[in-house]
């Protein structure tokens, strides 16, 4: 039968190949970008192919623009089988979004956060349903300082990226955990260092130096996609939930990624932010 998926990032690296290999197998496509011509692009050529395609702009960085994303997506979509997490980006210096709010934590990790629970009502009509959150090893050799999450004291660009990604896998953790009740899943995944357009947002050396790492080291788009593909459509991963996948394979994440304390801790000052910055409510959860 065929399935619904949102894949978010859909105009580039990873998020680019999901979404041509969900075509091929004529699932019905939501893609979520932030450039309006390169989405429109993607949607043209995928529709080529017979594929069905919606597509909606949007900056997924603006927590306000996340959360009517979700609204307008479960009011056009009433029944969703996969949401695919892959929008991300590495901010090189201390950036704010326009509404004041530090870019890594807003994109990497406000927005999983906003999308997931905006559209639960309509993943819980699917029956079974799959919340595929792309994190990354990345994550290893960091924990939260919950005095100052945002940076705003001592701020290094990729000590931020870091603990976003360790914030990925404490929302999937805990969110598996809070929907343990229902058919909805949710894992988490490290796809490789892929060779992509992450970073180029930045200037200067940290710009090069990413480059020049990616073009030596780096695995292609198609390799780095493949665990995001396994774990949004493989049939033997139905039940399997709050887990940490690298090359397809069940892994351990770092140590202070199961701190429990932590996770909640971080899902309640989310919780905290977006009702008292947004006044956001969440439906049916």
């Amino acid at each position: 039968m065929k399935k619904t998926i949102v894949v978010t990032g859909a105009t580039d690296g990873i998020g680019r190949v999901c979404a041509h290999s969900f075509a091929k197998t004529q699932e019905e496509l939501i893609l979520v970008g932030r450039n309006a011509d390169k989405l429109a692009a993607l949607v043209y050529s995928l529709q080529l192919t017979g594929a069905t395609v919606h597509s909606y702009v949007a900056d997924l960085s603006s927590a306000k623009e996340t959360f009517l994303l979700s609204e307008t997506i479960r009011k056009n979509h009433p029944k969703i089988d996969v949401l695919l997490n892959n929008a991300g980006a590495y901010f090189d210096k201390h950036t704010l979004t326009k509404e004041g709010i530090e870019s890594t934590f807003a994109l990497n990790h406000l927005n999983y956060f906003i999308l997931a629970l905006g559209l639960l009502p309509s993943l819980k009509k699917a029956g079974e349903a799959r919340i595929v959150n792309v994190a990354s090893r990345a994550h290893m050799g960091v924990s939260l300082d919950f005095n100052d999450l945002l940076g705003e004291k001592d701020y290094s660009g990729w000590k931020q990226y870091q603990r976003s990604k360790l914030m990925n896998i404490y929302f999937t953790y805990e969110l598996a955990e809070r929907l343990n009740q229902t058919k909805i899943t949710v894992n988490c995944l490290h796809p490789g260092f892929v060779k992509t357009k992450f970073g180029q947002n930045n200037d200067g050396l940290a710009k090069i130096l990413l480059s020049f790492a990616q073009n030596v080291f780096a695995i292609s788009e198609e390799k780095g996609a493949e665990t995001s593909i396994f774990l949004s459509t493989d049939p033997s991963l139905t039940s399997v939930s709050g887990k940490y996948f690298v090359k397809k394979k069940i892994e351990k994440s770092s140590e202070p990624s199961y701190d429990v304390a932590a996770r909640r801790n971080l899902w309640s000052y989310t919780e905290d932010l977006l009702k008292h910055k947004f006044s956001f409510k969440f439906p049916g959860f």
